[in-house]
C-alpha cells in the first residue's frame, strides 16, 4: 500500500510507565523510524487514571502491518466478552521485553494467540521458547540508540559515567532471607552460583541446581518458580554494580553515577565519586554525549546487549563493558568497544586507567563505534528488523 495514497499503518503502544519514562521514549523513537521508512505510525500512550476501555477500543479491528509495545500490559487484558485484547487487533503484536522474561510470567502465559516476544538476550530467547510455548514466536533484538541534540565539546575533566539505577545488595538480600523455604534456600544457592560464574544465565543455573538435587519440574512449574525468584536477578545486578564501582574508586579513578538510588551506595573510598540526579530517559543521551567513557555493568544480559552500549556508540563516548559471548562475536576489544571481565574485576580498573590516560585511544574507539552505530544500531535499523519479523510471522 505504500505506493498508493494511503500508507500502511503501524501501531505503537506505551502501555506501562517504566523507569525514567523510557518506554514512552522508545515508542516515539521507533515510531519516527517507521515513519522514515514510509509507514503511518500511530502512538498510543496509556497513563494511570486513563479509561483503558475507552482508549483501547478504537484500535479493535483496525488493520496494521504490526503492533508493538515495551514490557506490555496488554497481554493480560481481555475485552468484555472474555477474549484477549490482543486477539482483537488485526496485525501481529510484538512485546519488546526489556528485562529478563522471568519478570513477565503473567504476560507470557496469556491466552492470547497473537502474542510475539522480542528479548534482548539469546539465552533469554531460548528460555521463552522452551518455557512459554504460548508465545507465537520469539526473537532476539537489542534496542536501538539515539544521537543527542548536543554536539559540543566533551566535559572538561575525563571521567567515567555510569547511568543506571542502584539498590543496596544487602537490602535485596533481605527479600531472599524473608522468603519461605525451600524458596529461600534455592535463591541463596543460585546467587552463590551466579556470583561465581557471572556468565551463567539464571535459567541454566536453576537447571543445574535441579539436576544436582535430582528434582524435575514441568515447563510451567519451572517458569513459575523462576518468576518467584526475581530477587536473585535483582541481587546479582546490584552486587556487580557495587563491585565495579568499588574497584574503580579503590583505584581512585574519577566516576560519575547518575540515576535513582545511588544515595544508598556506601563505599570505603568515595573521594573520586560524584553523584548526579536522575533525568528522564530522553535527556540521558545529552548527558552521555558530554562524557568521555561510559561504563556498562550488565550481568543479567550475559548473552546480549544492554542499550547503554549503543547509546555510548551513538554519542562518541567510549563504552567500557563487561564482556560476554554475544558481544565478543560482534565487537573487537579496543576497536569499537573496551572489555573487562566480571570474573576478574581488576581488569576493569586496568582498562579504565588506560582509557582515562590515552585520549588518542578514546577518540579512535569512539569514531569506529560511531560508524558501527550508524550502520547497525539506529532505530531505523531496528524498525527494519522488526518489519522482517512481522513479515515472517505472517508467512508462517
Amino acid at each position: 500500500m505504500k505506493n498508493g495514497w494511503e500508507r500502511e499503518k503501524i501501531l505503537v503502544f506505551a502501555s506501562r510507565e517504566i523507569c525514567y519514562m523510557s518506554s514512552n521514549f522508545f515508542a516515539h523513537q521507533i515510531g519516527a523510524a517507521f515513519e522514515e521508512l514510509g509507514f503511518a505510525a500511530e502512538i498510543c500512550e496509556l497513563s494511570k487514571g486513563d479509561d483503558l476501555d475507552e482508549k483501547l477500543e478504537p484500535y479493535i479491528g483496525g488493520k496494521y502491518r504490526l503492533i508493538l509495545d515495551f514490557n506490555s500490559m496488554l497481554p493480560r487484558m481481555e475485552t468484555e466478552d472474555g477474549v484477549p485484547y490482543l486477539d482483537k487487533l488485526d496485525g501481529p503484536f510484538f512485546d519488546y521485553i526489556l528485562d529478563h522474561p522471568l519478570f513477565h510470567y503473567n504476560g507470557l502465559t496469556s491466552a492470547a494467540r497473537n502474542l510475539h516476544a522480542i528479548v534482548l538476550d539469546e539465552a533469554q530467547e531460548q528460555y521463552v521458547k522452551q518455557y512459554y510455548p504460548g508465545a507465537a514466536s520469539v526473537h532476539m533484538l537489542p534496542l536501538g540508540a539515539t544521537k543527542a541534540l548536543y554536539d559540543g565539546e566533551k566535559e572538561p575533566e575525563c571521567r567515567i559515567l555510569f547511568p543506571g539505577t542502584y539498590d543496596s545488595p544487602d537490602s535485596v538480600y533481605e527479600l531472599v532471607k524473608a522468603s519461605p523455604e525451600p524458596l529461600a534456600g534455592v535463591m541463596k544457592a543460585l546467587i552463590e552460583r551466579r556470583l561465581g560464574e557471572p556468565l551463567l544465565p539464571m535459567e541454566k543455573a536453576f537447571r543445574q541446581y535441579l539436576t544436582e538435587k535430582g528434582a524435575e519440574l514441568s515447563a510451567e512449574q519451572f517458569a513459575l518458580f523462576m518468576n518467584s525468584m526475581y530477587p536473585v536477578d535483582a541481587y546479582v545486578r546490584d552486587y556487580f554494580r557495587k563491585a565495579a564501582l568499588d574497584e574503580l574508586l579503590t583505584e581512585k579513578l574519577p566516576v560519575t553515577v547518575i540515576g535513582e538510588g545511588w544515595e544508598k551506595y556506601k563505599g570505603t573510598d568515595e573521594g573520586s565519586l560524584r553523584r548526579e540526579r536522575a533525568v528522564p530517559f530522553a535527556l540521558s543521551f545529552e548527558r552521555i554525549a558530554k562524557a568521555h567513557i561510559l561504563l556498562n555493568v550488565s550481568p543479567i544480559f550475559n548473552r546480549g546487549m544492554h542499550d547503554r552500549i549503543p547509546a555510548g556508540m551513538a554519542n562518541h563516548t567510549v563504552v567500557l563493558t563487561d564482556e560476554n559471548p554475544w558481544l565478543a562475536k560482534r565487537f573487537a576489544d579496543g576497536e569499537e568497544i573496551a572489555f573487562y571481565s566480571l570474573e576478574n574485576l581488576s581488569t576493569l580498573g586496568e582498562r579504565a586507567g588506560r582509557l582515562l590516560g590515552d585520549r588518542a585511544m578514546r577518540e579512535r574507539i569512539a569514531e569506529r563505534a560511531y560508524r558501527t552505530y550508524e550502520t547497525e544500531h539506529t532505530w531505523k535499523c531496528r524498525a527494519e528488523e522488526i518489519l522482517k519479523m512481522a513479515d515472517e510471522v505472517r508467512q508462517n
